[in-house]
C-alpha cells in the first residue's frame, strides 16, 4: 500500500483565536496591523489618562491654596460646627461671627478671624512645657475653649516667680494683656488662673516654647491686635480656641 504523502509544508495553527494564527501569512499581517492598531488606541488613552490626572491634581493643589493661608490656615471658617464635639475631639469651635482666635501651639502661630474670615496670622511664644496643661506652675500652656475676658494696659506689670519669688522688671508683659477665662473649657477640665495673651519684653522668644503657661506676641503685633478689637463694648465676644 503507498503511504500518503505528507505536505512538509503544512503548519500546525496552536490557538484558534484568530490574532495567534501565525501559520497564514495574511493572518500574520493582519495581526500585525490590528496590534499596531490597538497600541495606538492605547498610546492615545494612557496621554488622556495622564492629562486628566495633572489636571486634576493641579485642581486640588489649586483648591488647597485657595482654602489655606500660608501657615494652614483656612481662609473661610465652615459655616457650622458642632462645638460640643469639637471639645470632645480637641477640635476647634470654626466660630464664624465675631472676633475669634485659633493658637495652635505646635505651630507657635495665633490666627485671627472677624465673621469666619482670616484677617491675619501671628507668631507666638507658648509654654515652656509643649503638653496640655494639667496641673498648677507645671509652665504648660491649657489647651481648650475660652473667651476673652478683659483687655488691660500692662505696661508697668512686674512678674512675680512662683519659684523664686523673684521681681521682674515692669515691661515683661508688653504694653496690653488679654485675660482669658480658663476656669472652664479646658481640655483637661482643668481650673486655671491668670493665663492671657500679652506682649513681652524679650522679642527674641517669639516662636519658641518659653513662658510660664502664657501665649507672647511681640508688642507691636498685641498693639495692633487690640486696635482691632478695641471698638467692642462687649469684649467677652471674643472667643479663643488653643489647641495643640
Amino acid at each position: 500500500m503507498r503511504k500518503k504523502a505528507v505536505d512538509k509544508n503544512r503548519t500546525y495553527r496552536w490557538m484558534s483565536f484568530p490574532m495567534f494564527e501565525m501559520g497564514h501569512k495574511k493572518d500574520h499581517k493582519r495581526w500585525r496591523v490590528k496590534s499596531a492598531k490597538y497600541l495606538r488606541i492605547l498610546l492615545v488613552v494612557l496621554l488622556f489618562l495622564m492629562a486628566a490626572g495633572s489636571i486634576w491634581a493641579q485642581n486640588n493643589e489649586d483648591s488647597y491654596e485657595n482654602s489655606y493661608s500660608e501657615h494652614g490656615a483656612l481662609k473661610v471658617l465652615p459655616a457650622f460646627t458642632d462645638s460640643l464635639e469639637a471639645w470632645k475631639n480637641r477640635q476647634p469651635r470654626n466660630i464664624s461671627t465675631g472676633y475669634y482666635m485659633i493658637i495652635q501651639k505646635s505651630k507657635h502661630k495665633l490666627h485671627l478671624y472677624n465673621d469666619g474670615q482670616l484677617l491675619k496670622t501671628y507668631s507666638v511664644a507658648i509654654g515652656q512645657n509643649n503638653n496640655d496643661k494639667t496641673r498648677k506652675n507645671d509652665m504648660a500652656t491649657p489647651e481648650g475653649h475660652y473667651y476673652v475676658t478683659g483687655i488691660h494696659s500692662s505696661i508697668t506689670w512686674r512678674f512675680t516667680s512662683p519659684f523664686t519669688g523673684k521681681v521682674s522688671g515692669p515691661g515683661v508683659y508688653g504694653p496690653w494683656f488679654f485675660s482669658l477665662d480658663t476656669r472652664k473649657g479646658s481640655f483637661s477640665k482643668g481650673n486655671w488662673d491668670g493665663i492671657g495673651i500679652h506682649g513681652t519684653s524679650a522679642p527674641s522668644s517669639i516662636g519658641r516654647s518659653v513662658s510660664h503657661g502664657c501665649v507672647r506676641l511681640t508688642n507691636q503685633d498685641i498693639t495692633e491686635l487690640k486696635n482691632e478689637v478695641s471698638w467692642l463694648q462687649d469684649i467677652t465676644q471674643i472667643k479663643v480656641d488653643i489647641l495643640n
